[in-house]
Formats: structure tokens, C-alpha cells, sequence
């Protein structure tokens, strides 16, 4: 019986498969969307055909699509395209200058909203007058910026006023508005103590939501991203990437950790209802929602985290409470996981994740070793004791943001919880050598108004900052290769996602979705990964980005 003729053939090139049956060839040949076989060139040129279309690499790499299994996408693109930026090393009058400019633009009434600050700004932030000063250059224009962490904001009094915030105004649960000690709101609002602002933010239109999807899609492919996973998903956003799935337009797998919590920033229990009942509907043949997000604590750079000993920074503020109990956590992971629905939940601090282990190994016992794969999200400060239970429970270990070398944010949690500790900090390579499911991810738009999968990439191998900006190298001997790194970003999250069928590998019967990137990750200095640029993204083997 003759072959099947490709439709396109791409040949003379280092491909990297992430196979284990073939990791590395030179050709590999695709029809209706998919990989039909890889070898060489003396196996797939009986493929070529009159009519296909043969692509020669010229030598440079191809690999599968990488896959980010921790973004915000489309509020992180509204934000990209619809705030002010304002950068995690400003000063304070850096970002007042920034935030004067901005009120000088568009409607009086119109909400100047700012990403995101850091450790130097909100050290001034916390200081009495910072208040005023930001009043001073804003006047009535409702002001609010978000911390670089997402979990903090500092907000302006007319915003304040709008949102109903006074000296009266209680905490919320899990959350504080900060006073001063008349008691009046300093405007700095930490977790969900800024509800009440972001609330008030009035909503970008229908248009311009559907506008602000289409370009998250061509901006993960640009980057050579061909799958993502949303961490905490809105009814709203499965209807937007569900009309661009309908329209053929998600060049991208996706999947949803639904906010199905109260714990979860907009949860809301009528919308949470429709999206655990009809989740599978509310799906597009790209996609797919079988999983939910909790919030169990905060973040170090705002000493929200729940760490086992007390903050070197604080070393006599009592402990942090989590968003729930461990009875809690326990109850609420086995009722989704009964339903089949793995859950991410947000732990950052070693007490907190050690909760988060507590609670599945009693999930385990009540529903049986045989449910849903359970996700650590971040998980930066797991104690060496909890490592091997990751793998023991089936806990997937979900690291993001990439803060695993020196940079601003990562020498704020060090200056929190103090050398020592922070020395401990995403032991990576351990985590690995203990057989744990792992996972590299960005959590855009947290750190930095850009993704960047390949700094990223790089500061996993070399543990140092790869923009050059600051010096030394954070616990070199956790350290890993590019080989064990490509994994982090291809065949792992495919998994994850339940996807090992369709992607994350070139392989025949897979999709082809590919990249072909201007050097060879393997053999270069692997401080020289950052600049890796992408030429080409295919998507079921049509180009989404680039040329090739």
C-alpha cells in the first residue's frame, strides 16, 4: 500500500522531538493538522508528493510549542493594552510622574489604572504623606496601582471614595485596608482588602474584551507558545476563548483552573455553579475546564504568606491566617475531586503548602489514590521534608513566577523571610530527583508586563538573573540542564492538562504544533537561552507566527 502524500515536509534541521522513542531527527512530515512520521530524510522523502509544500530548516531547531501552564491571560492583556506601566524597580516619584502624565490623558472621570510596583515604591507607599503626594497629582481622577505581586494595591482617595472605602470600613476576610492611626485608609489595600476598588474599575466593553482575547492568542504564539493553562477563570473568559475557538482563531490548547472558590478575586457562587455544571459545553474542541483554583495564602514581599516560623523582617507579628482551614481545604478539595476536577491551589509558604499536602493525603484516604492529579501553585518555600510527598500524593508542583535568581522581587522575599531561609528557596533540582510531576510557568502578568518563557528558561539553567541587571547566582547547586528544563515547558503541562494524546511531543498522531527557534538551546552557553528568538509557531501544522 503507498504512502500518504504530506502536505508539508520540514527537513534539514535539528529536530527535537521530546520523545523518548525518537528525541532527536531531521524530518518530519504532516497531514490534516498532524504529525505523520518523523525519522530521516531517506524515511520521510517517499512522503513527498506532488503537491507538498517542503520547508528546509537550514539547520536550526525545531521543537514542540511550548506550553505555559500558569497565565492570567486575558486580564493580563487588557492590562497590557489598557493600563498605565509603571515598573517594579520605580521609585515613588518615578510612578508619581508617571501616574501625573497619565491623568492629564483622556476623561476627568475616566480611572487611571497602573502596573505594577515594587518593593521600593511601597516602602514609600507605607510612609504617612504617601497618600497625599499621590492625591497631589491626581486630584479627582480615580487612581489605583497594583502591586507587582497582584496581592496589594495602592489606591487613591477618590478611587477610595468611589469604592466606598472610609475610617469605617471593617477588613475583609482575608484582607486588610491599611490605616493610619486616626484610623483613616492610608490607601494601601492588601489581598482582598482592594476587592472593593478593582470592583469599582469600570469594565472595558464586550468589543474591546473579545479584541483583548484575540491579541492574548497572537502574543502567546509569537513567543512560541502553542498551549496555555488560565489560573483562575472566569465565566467571561470561556465564553470569549470558546468565540475564538468557534471561529477557529484559538491557535493554542487551553485550559481553565476555574474560580469555583470564594477564595478566588471576582468569585461569584452563581457563575461558579454554571461553570462546574456545564463546563464541558462551555468548552471549544482547544480546551478544556476540569479543573478549579483556591487561594490558600498570599506572598512573601507583603509577609501575606503562611510560613511556618515567624518573618525575620516581623519576627513578633503573629502568624498568617490561611484563607481556610485545613478541615476546610480537605472538604473543598474532596468535593471537587470527586467530580473528576483537579484543583490548583495558591500556596506559597511552607505552611501552606504542607496544608495543601495534609489535605490530599486525607482526600486520598476518603476518595481513593485513584482521583484527579492536585496541583501546588509557586510552592517556592517547600520545607525538604514535604518534597517526597509531592510524587507519593500525585501533587503536581506548578512553579511560577520565574523568581528562581536574583532579581527585584525575589530580593524582596529574601529581605522578608531573611537569608537563611530564602537560601532554601525553589530547590528545583531535589524536587525533580524525588520523582515529582513539575511544571514551569510564568504566572503573567505578576512579575513583569512581559513574558518572556525563555529568561525564564535561562534562569532555571544558571540560577542568575539573565538581563545582566543583578549579580550572583541563587542556590547554583539546584541548577538544572536544558534537558531536564524542556520538559518543564513541553510534555509536562500537556499532561497536566490531559493532553499527552494531542501535544507537548512531535510525534506521529500528534498535532503539529511546532517551533523553530534561531539556535539550537542544546549546544549554546546557556546564558545565551534568553535571546533565543522565535521564527515560526505552527498550530495543527498551519503558521500562526512568523516565516519559514
Amino acid at each position: 500500500m503507498p504512502n500518504p502524500a504530506a502536505e508539508t515536509i520540514l527537513h534539514n534541521g535539528v529536530i527535537r522531538t521530546m520523545d523518548a522513542a525518537n528525541p532527536l531527527t531531521e524530518a518530519l512530515a504532516i497531514a490534516d493538522g498532524k504529525i505523520i512520521k518523523v525519522g530521516s530524510w531517506a524515511e520521510i522523502e517517499p512522503l513527498r508528493g506532488e503537491r507538498t509544500h517542503l520547508i528546509d530548516l537550514g539547520g536550526r531547531m525545531l521543537m514542540p510549542g511550548l506550553i505555559d501552564f500558569h497565565v492570567h491571560l486575558l486580564s493580563s492583556m487588557i492590562a497590557r493594552l489598557h493600563t498605565t506601566a509603571i515598573g517594579t524597580a520605580d521609585d515613588f516619584d518615578t510612578i508619581l510622574r508617571k501616574i501625573g502624565e497619565a491623568c492629564t490623558r483622556g476623561d476627568a472621570s475616566d480611572w487611571v489604572v497602573a502596573n505594577s510596583y515594587g518593593a521600593v515604591a511601597l516602602q514609600r507607599m507605607r510612609e504617612p504623606d504617601a497618600l497625599a503626594a499621590l492625591d497631589a497629582v491626581s486630584g479627582d481622577r480615580p487612581v489605583v496601582m497594583q502591586h507587582l505581586s497582584g496581592h496589594g494595591h495602592f489606591a487613591n482617595s477618590a478611587a477610595l471614595r468611589i469604592a466606598g472605602i472610609d475610617a469605617a470600613t471593617p477588613n475583609p476576610p482575608d484582607g486588610e485596608i491599611v490605616k493610619d492611626a486616626d484610623g483613616s485608609p492610608t490607601g494601601l489595600l492588601v489581598e482582598s482588602g482592594a476587592w472593593g476598588v478593582t470592583a469599582a474599575i469600570p469594565e472595558l466593553s464586550a468589543v474591546g474584551k473579545s479584541e483583548a482575547a484575540r491579541a492574548s492568542i497572537a502574543y502567546l504564539n509569537s513567543l512560541g507558545i502553542t498551549g496555555f493553562a488560565d489560573a483562575s477563570a472566569s465565566l467571561e473568559a470561556l465564553e470569549f476563548y470558546k468565540a475564538l475557538d468557534d471561529a477557529n482563531a484559538l491557535t493554542c490548547w487551553a485550559a481553565f483552573h476555574l474560580a469555583l472558590s470564594p477564595t478566588c478575586s471576582g468569585y461569584s457562587a452563581d457563575e461558579a455553579k454554571i461553570m462546574r455544571e456545564q463546563r464541558r459545553e462551555l468548552c471549544g474542541p482547544h480546551m478544556n475546564a476540569d479543573f478549579a483554583k483556591i487561594f490558600l495564602d498570599g506572598v512573601p514581599s507583603l509577609r501575606t504568606a503562611a510560613m511556618l516560623a515567624p518573618y525575620a523582617s516581623a519576627p513578633d507579628e503573629p502568624p498568617v491566617a490561611t484563607s481556610l482551614t485545613l478541615d476546610e481545604l480537605t472538604e473543598t478539595i474532596a468535593d471537587f475531586d470527586r467530580d473528576g476536577l483537579g484543583v490548583k491551589v495558591h500556596a506559597v509558604g511552607d505552611r501552606a503548602i504542607r496544608m495543601v499536602l495534609d489535605a490530599v493525603e486525607q482526600v486520598r484516604r476518603r476518595n481513593g489514590s485513584g482521583g484527579p492529579q492536585h496541583q501546588i501553585t509557586h510552592g517556592q518555600f517547600i520545607a525538604a521534608a514535604d518534597i517526597p510527598r509531592l510524587a507519593e500524593l500525585n501533587v503536581l508542583h506548578d512553579m511560577c513566577p520565574p523568581l528562581w535568581h536574583p532579581n527585584s522581587a525575589s530580593l524582596t522575599h529574601q529581605r522578608m523571610v531573611g537569608p537563611e531561609r530564602y537560601a532554601t528557596v525553589w530547590p528545583v533540582r531535589d524536587i525533580l530527583a524525588a520523582g515529582a510531576a513539575v511544571v514551569a510557568a510564568s504566572d503573567w502578568r505578576t512579575i513583569a508586563p512581559d513574558l518572556d518563557p525563555w529568561e525564564a528558561m535561562c534562569g532555571l539553567v544558571t540560577r542568575r538573573d539573565p538581563t545582566g541587571c543583578y549579580e550572583g547566582a541563587h542556590a547554583p547547586d539546584q541548577a538544572v540542564s536544558v534537558a531536564e528544563v524542556l520538559p518543564l515547558y513541553t510534555t509536562n503541562p500537556a499532561a497536566a492538562m490531559r493532553l499527552s494524546d494531542r501535544t507537548g511531543r512531535l510525534a506521529a498522531g500528534l498535532s503539529a504544533d511546532m517551533i523553530m527557534l534561531d539556535r539550537d538551546l542544546m549546544t549554546i552557553d546557556p546564558l545565551a537561552i534568553a535571546q533565543t528568538k522565535v521564527l515560526a509557531t505552527w498550530f495543527q501544522g498551519r503558521l500562526v507566527h512568523g516565516s519559514a
